[in-house]
């Protein structure tokens, strides 16, 4: 039965992205693009010796640089080695076809600015539509590191729907991994988790969605065939999204499909830790 509303709701959601792709001249984003900021605003250390983690966040809550320790005894970046980050989130209501998402590599103009309020090992990071129908509240949340084991970045995005009618929305989570510094890395995916690694297992960067504090009707965990940012509302048929293992300069990306009613809130959650 589960695996038969699984199917159903795969085939409702892929018709749903032919449908944007068939009707791009409604498609809000593809003319109101600007550049993302990649400049990070708080730093995250924690760990010692081998376990030492590092990364920081944007003031519009990318995670624009995460490193971890390698067995040289020195620091291996996973996402801004090579380019810029390109790290961040999406997001695509299906009524309207219209795409909201910052990447820090771009963005799109439909944001209004961001505030913050941060802690020594968490910063909550809130912005609203310049429509005035969706607020996301992201909480990045430091996990500790040890001397053997490497800490983490949970990252929970909240969003409210503000307006006066129930919405459908797909919501993205995406990274562009060049694990130790190198854009040719092994790409894989689980039910929960996609990974990116140096070829050899040298390092490398996993984006976990929880099932214990992620409210979604739907999701999966993708694999993306090239490292570029997807546009929500095409996530699929633009960027080569797949399940499963291939070699090359590719990105994570996790992908929920959410119903939120007038006033309500759903939460997901994805944890980046180094491996």
């Amino acid at each position: 039965m589960l695996r038969s509303a699984t199917t159903i709701l795969a085939l409702l959601l892929l018709s749903t992205l032919t449908f944007a792709q068939q009707n791009k001249s409604t498609h809000a984003s593809a003319a109101s693009l600007q550049p993302g900021t990649g400049t990070c605003a708080y730093t995250f250390t924690t760990g010692t010796g081998h376990g030492v983690t590092k990364y920081c966040v944007t003031a519009n809550g990318n995670i624009a640089q995460f490193s971890a320790m390698g067995d040289s005894g020195l620091p291996q970046e996973m996402l801004n080695g090579v380019t810029a980050a390109s790290e961040g989130y999406g997001v695509c209501d299906t009524g309207t076809l219209t795409s909201y998402f910052d990447y820090s590599s771009s963005a799109t103009t439909n944001w209004s600015a961001a505030t913050a309020v941060s802690s020594a090992n968490s910063v909550t990071i809130t912005r609203t539509t310049s429509d005035g129908v969706w607020k996301l509240v992201q909480t990045i949340t430091q996990l500790p590191g040890s001397r053997v084991s490497y800490g983490a970045a949970k990252v929970q995005m909240a969003l409210t729907n503000l307006s006066n009618q129930t919405r459908i929305i797909i919501l993205l989570r995406h990274a562009n991994v060049d694990a130790v510094s190198s854009t040719f890395n092994d790409f894989d995916t689980s039910a929960t988790t996609s990974f990116g690694t140096a070829l050899g297992g040298l390092g490398g960067l996993m984006a976990t969605a929880s099932f214990l504090t992620t409210q979604f009707d739907f999701h999966f965990s993708l694999v993306q065939t090239n490292p570029d940012a997807p546009d929500p509302c095409t996530a699929f048929g633009n960027f080569g999204g797949q399940q499963g293992f291939f070699e090359g300069d590719g990105s994570l990306l996790h992908y929920f499909n959410l119903e939120i009613a007038p006033g309500n809130t759903k939460s997901a959650t994805v944890t980046y830790k180094p491996i």
